[in-house]
């Protein structure tokens, strides 16, 4: 009973509520017709019908947005997205800046680009002087210094250079060097197998006297003593510390024996050095045919090519401390290389990166290309080991330069003798690199040097090396500038590093890249046509043939050929330990190499 009370009560309200909004709406449709019928005012009348009308006006406004977007939508499906040629952002970018779009051609080369105009007025110079003294004269005939060479191709050339003009301080007879076989590159090569031996101990008769083995003593095998040398020991440092060794062993050999001469010597060892290096080491026929024959295969793509040397291996990127923008996965990868030794855990990233410290990315090294000039059709050869991050690492590149070659691409069957050995396949990537018209590098590691130094010496052919302490900034702040903004900065940005002469003040720098006591100024181009060799001594660039048989310098950066062996894996382990200043001196080389 008490339910059905509250129910109906609850109905009249219900009914009242009812009538009052009946009477309102009829109070307001007698004040809409006053207002119509009492006044002319057009404006007054047009609200009033659109304050009755809104939910008719809403429903025409939702109509039309509905088909903007649809039509939008439409767009966004069937208009093709922009080309990878056409806008490259930073790695995992999810920003779109319609400014920064990299152009396919490369516009207007810099001058000289491909070639050098001032390049005929300079000339390798390697003569020793008259002052020189020769073999025949000096070499003691109870001393043989012995050579164990260290690390990749390159680094053990260093070694072999610097061996020759070791043997020449200490007057002593050198024995063909060892090649390192034991390291991570596994090559079992030895020095006859890489090098023309015979060539070798010919060109160099009258400067040092060279044997093929130790010879016996008493009937017997001699067993030399053994010491490792500091790193840039200079001759001074060989008098005091190896000489009297070697006059009571009369037969010594020096361990681990890379970079362990000093940088700065007097200007007749410079020339040695340039004589060993430029002339005496000499690739064997197999590797020099196989060499001719890839460049005969690049030229017959294209009159000109670019050569890059590309170095992106975990390894050295770990080793370097940088960053690459790749989030946690990156840095828990190479974090897990760092660790094996404590010196190597602390790393300020953008510190490095700021002291042009960080190998450039392979989309860095193809944009700085693009605004130097360099446009999509330019044939490039790539040097390069196992590349961090794979085919996502080397997308934009590719997409920058489709025509992209390598030795994989130019040969197959013909590389079968060669892949096993590590310092033969680098020894090919040299020679094209070394014929390429342009040489670009991406670092500043043992082979990028080598190559510098040498192309310098025969006619300083352009090499391209990035101010990467200067670029890495225009990088950051790339897709806040327009691409005429961006190409003009980094012209700015490589003058100074295109490999043109006189770039680098006399006596500054890594010998073996500027190798300055064995480069010449002519006054006119005459007087270099007329430079001639006479013998050995002087064999200069310009009496040279620039020939495969006369340009074997070799090469190294063999971390090209760890292929999957991870080379700090392959070192000893040593979790938990810190290395020496020397030890890390080492291991940076190695990582170069």
């Amino acid at each position: 009973m008490e339910n059905t009370m509250t129910t109906l009560k609850n109905l009249k309200l219900l009914i009242f509520s009812l009538r009052n909004l009946i009477r309102r709406k009829k109070k307001r449709e007698r004040i809409d017709i006053i207002y119509l019928h009492g006044y002319n005012d057009f404006d007054v009348k047009l609200k009033l019908i659109l304050r009755r009308n809104r939910h008719r006006v809403l429903s025409f406004v939702s109509a039309v947005s509905g088909c903007l977007l649809l039509i939008l939508f439409s767009v966004s499906v069937f208009y093709p997205p922009p080309t990878v040629t056409n806008l490259f952002l930073p790695r995992h970018s999810s920003v779109v800046d319609a400014v920064f779009r990299v152009p396919a051609s490369g516009g207007d080369l810099i001058p000289d680009l491909w070639s050098s105009s001032q390049s005929k007025f300079y000339y390798g110079c390697s003569n020793a002087s008259n002052k020189f003294q020769t073999a025949d004269s000096k070499t003691r005939p109870d001393r043989y210094l012995l050579i164990a060479t260290s690390g990749g191709l390159n680094q053990q050339r260093t070694g072999i250079i610097d061996a020759v003009v070791a043997a020449y301080i200490l007057n002593a007879t050198l024995v063909v060097p060892r090649l390192d076989q034991q390291s991570y590159w596994k090559d079992t090569s030895c020095f006859a197998e890489i090098f023309d031996v015979d060539w070798f101990i010919s060109s160099l008769s009258r400067d040092v006297e060279i044997i093929k083995e130790l010879p016996l003593k008493e009937g017997e095998a001699w067993v030399p003593g053994t010491m490792r040398v500091p790193r840039k020991c200079d001759p001074e440092c060989y008098e005091t510390r190896v000489l009297p060794v070697l006059k009571k062993k009369q037969a010594v050999e020096l361990t681990k024996f890379d970079y362990r001469l000093s940088n700065k010597l007097d200007m007749d060892l410079q020339k040695l050095r340039c004589r060993v290096n430029y002339h005496a080491l000499r690739f064997t026929d197999p590797i020099l045919e196989m060499g001719k024959l890839l460049v005969e295969r690049m030229r017959m793509k294209a009159n000109r090519f670019i050569a890059l040397h590309l170095r992106y291996e975990p390894d050295m990127l770990a080793f370097s401390g940088c960053y690459y923008g790749g989030g946690d996965e990156e840095r828990a990868e190479l974090g897990a290389i760092r660790k094996r030794w404590k010196t190597l855990h602390v790393s300020d990233p953008e510190r490095v990166r700021s002291k042009g410290k960080c190998p450039l990315t392979p989309e860095e090294i193809g944009l700085m290309l693009r605004a130097l000039g360099f446009g999509s059709d330019v044939h490039v050869y790539v040097a390069s080991g196992e590349v961090y991050g794979g085919e996502e690492s080397l997308a934009p590149l590719k997409a920058l330069f489709p025509n992209f070659h390598s030795k994989q691409t130019l040969a197959t069957k013909e590389l079968a003798q060669f892949s096993s050995f590590s310092g033969r396949m680098a020894a090919l990537d040299y020679i094209v690199c070394d014929e390429s018209d342009v040489f670009v590098t991406n670092n500043n590691g043992n082979m990028a040097r080598m190559l510098a130094g040498r192309r310098r010496y025969f006619g300083h052919k352009p090499t391209i090396r990035p101010n990467a302490k200067k670029l890495h900034r225009l990088f950051l702040d790339r897709n806040n500038l327009t691409w005429g903004e961006f190409s003009s900065k980094v012209r700015t940005c490589q003058i100074g590093f295109m490999g043109e002469p006189i770039e680098v003040e006399p006596g500054k720098g890594e010998f073996h890249e500027n190798p300055d006591s064995c480069l010449c100024q002519a006054k006119q181009v005459e007087t270099i046509q007329d430079q001639t060799s006479v013998d050995h001594h002087g064999n200069d660039a310009l009496g040279m043939s620039y020939e495969y048989g006369a340009f074997e310098d070799d090469p190294d950066w063999t971390a090209d050929y760890l292929g999957s062996i991870s080379v700090l894996n392959q070192l000893p382990n040593r979790a938990g330990t810190v290395l020496t200043k020397e030890e890390l001196a080492e291991v940076e080389e190695i990582l170069l190499d």
